[in-house]
């Protein structure tokens, strides 16, 4: 009976720590809303330069928990923790010339995703994009740069048969091939998508106004800002 009694007390310890430690990695919709906020903070040129203190440094030195996952350009004027308002530790940068995922930049995301447990991935593609506009370009490219093209240039295709301007609807069409790329990447991230535990959302910034236009889930024509979906209740 006392060996029972035992193996209930653990059982009720054990399920505690897994809710407490749940309980302390946020929603992937309530990330999204702070990168939204902090995408403000931006454009208004009101920083609030979250985590960027000697003690936030020290603590990142032995453990590391981001809570996005961001698979953007590698355009200098593509920043994700500026135009985001992010600080050290915030933020998984992937980033890569045009926002592409080979099998390297997945590699990247997965890492984050499994063995990090972070919550949301943003593929954010950008205006004027000098990728996408040399892959919208007849003119032949020199060393690595053809595998890189190459796996843009589906989205400059598709591209030519919307109206509009070419560069910009390629860039968004560009982001959304990504997004589903991702979405339906065996066996990791495929399943993590299936049963919740990521999600993947589009995203576009202007370099004009400094603000990110977030892609409605599964449209092509338009971009609006999203706004998260209602957290469940927890489970006791």
């Amino acid at each position: 009976m006392r060996s029972g009694m035992m193996r209930t007390l653990a059982g009720a310890a054990l399920c505690s720590a897994v809710a407490t430690a749940q309980d302390t990695v946020p929603s992937a919709a309530a990330v999204l809303r702070e990168l939204q906020v902090g995408n403000d903070h931006h454009v208004a040129k009101r920083y609030q330069h979250p985590h960027q203190t000697a003690a936030r440094q020290r603590e990142l030195t032995s453990t590391q928990h981001p809570h996005a996952i961001v698979l953007s350009c590698a355009d200098s004027r593509v920043a994700p923790e500026i135009i985001l308002d992010q600080g050290l530790g915030d933020l998984f940068d992937v980033r890569v010339a045009g926002n592409v995922a080979s099998d390297t930049e997945l590699a990247s995301i997965e890492y984050a995703a499994l063995h990090l447990h972070t919550p949301l991935l943003v593929v954010m593609g950008h205006q004027k994009c000098g990728a996408v506009t040399a892959a919208a370009e007849s003119g032949d490219a020199e060393g690595h740069l053809p595998l890189l093209l190459g796996l843009i240039r589906p989205a400059v295709e598709r591209a030519k048969t919307q109206p509009g301007d070419l560069i910009d609807n390629a860039v968004r069409l560009n982001v959304e091939n990504v997004v589903q790329q991702v979405r339906g990447s065996a066996p990791v991230l495929a399943a993590m998508v299936e049963r919740g535990s990521l999600m993947v959302v589009g995203a576009v910034y202007s370099l004009d106004t400094g603000r990110v236009a977030w892609l409605p889930d599964g449209r092509t024509r338009t971009v609006a800002r999203l706004e998260p979906p209602r957290q469940s209740a927890r489970c006791p």
